[in-house]
């Protein structure tokens, strides 16, 4: 083992040691019912049925405001029958479980070709059903359904959302008492007395 493993070597175990003191110590419940509030957050924040929510209000024409209010901004791109059927479509895809999967990049290419398949041909076939009045419209939904649902399937790629969940909980819990990685000493400091 050379000098830099055993370096970082040490430096894992400090960390788990100094994880371990922070469980053990009296504010340990305090400290996990924090950590438990800031993963909340987190997981609400990034939760993907904020993106099918967006979308959806996007459709409608609709916009949420600061206070939770929601406004009506625009005409609606589509009535609600096709609201309803794209968003039916969109949740098979963004949702908590394709988010927290583990894919790389052909696997998203071929999901976003799929989704980007099936809005198409579903609304080519009823595009006056959904009372869309206008054909040009149809590029404008495509485009505010797959943009958003690419950007969500690309937190998947290489298990990130997972991984940055993690890190974030090991911040949290190790946030206390900061670990001091050891200096590296210089040339100089061989020559002290």
């Amino acid at each position: 083992m050379n000098k830099d493993m055993y370096e970082q070597y040490q430096m894992q175990g400090d960390i788990q040691r100094q994880s371990g003191e922070l469980q053990m110590s009296s504010i340990a419940p305090q400290m996990h019912e924090q950590v438990a509030q800031a993963q909340a957050v987190l997981v609400e924040q990034t939760n993907p049925d904020k993106v099918l929510e967006e979308i959806t209000m996007k459709l409608k024409g609709q916009l949420r405001n600061y206070d939770g209010t929601i406004s009506q901004i625009s005409k609606p791109l589509m009535n609600e029958k096709g609201v309803s059927r794209m968003l039916f479509i969109m949740s098979s895809i963004i949702n908590q479980n394709t988010i927290l999967s583990h894919l790389e990049d052909d696997e998203i290419s071929k999901v976003m070709m799929q989704l980007g398949d099936d809005i198409t041909d579903d609304l080519t076939l009823n595009w006056k059903d959904y009372g869309i009045n206008d054909k040009m419209l149809l590029d404008h939904i495509e485009d505010a359904i797959l943009i958003p649902s690419y950007f969500s399937l690309k937190r998947a790629l290489g298990q990130n959302e997972k991984n940055w969940l993690g890190k974030i909980t090991v911040e949290n819990i190790s946030g206390g008492k900061q670990f001091q990685a050891p200096k590296k000493e210089g040339l100089l400091s061989k020559f002290r007395l």
